[in-house]
């Protein structure tokens, strides 16, 4: 699989960046400390800035393996106020396909910025990488992930029956999926 890294996305609305430790407050205020955010994620609700720190460090260290996917989501009039993340939370080479899992800040639910976001990152792997295969799951009774991944164009695979863990403990998961070839003949 042809990798390139975590390299900014701009869309309308948008700017997709890589994380620096200067987010670390802004983002441990508006989404990482909040319990509602974080429901159904994988990882836990930051109790401290300390903690925001300790992943920030994680992951602008891991920004030089060029198979490493993660972006801060901002608008375009704001680039040093992180709203959200969006990223490649699995991959698997062998078929070249990526997991995108994403969160952001309550404040702009509903407002289609996730979906911009991912639609970013859609274009982004299908025009400059060799992704075949983009999926997305999320635990069923959040079915706004759902919304997003519908109206990114993946479409519906399938239950996972007590297919994944997350702060709610395990749970049903539905998994979408886009194709190279769906993007291109839509």
């Amino acid at each position: 699989m042809k990798n390139i890294g975590t390299q900014d996305i701009y869309t309308a609305r948008l700017i997709l960046r890589r994380f620096s430790m200067d987010d670390a407050q802004k983002m441990f205020d508006n989404w990482a400390s909040d319990d509602e955010v974080t429901t159904y994620l994988t990882w836990p609700t930051h109790r401290t800035v300390e903690d925001t720190k300790d992943i920030l460090k994680l992951w602008t260290d891991s920004y030089e393996k060029d198979n490493f996917y993660l972006w801060a989501i901002c608008f375009v009039e704001t680039p040093e106020e992180p709203i959200g993340s969006i990223s490649v939370v699995a991959m698997n080479e062998d078929i070249s396909e990526i997991e995108i899992g994403y969160c952001i800040q309550k404040d702009y639910w509903h407002q289609g910025v996730t979906s911009e976001a991912f639609m970013g990152l859609i274009e982004y792997f299908f025009n400059e990488t060799d992704v075949n295969r983009i999926i997305a799951r999320y635990d069923v009774r959040n079915i706004n992930s759902g919304y997003v991944m519908k109206k990114c164009g993946l479409m519906y695979e399938g239950t996972l029956r007590s297919g994944g863990r997350n702060n709610q403990g395990i749970c049903d998961c539905d998994v979408y999926s886009i194709l190279r070839k769906d993007y291109f003949h839509s």
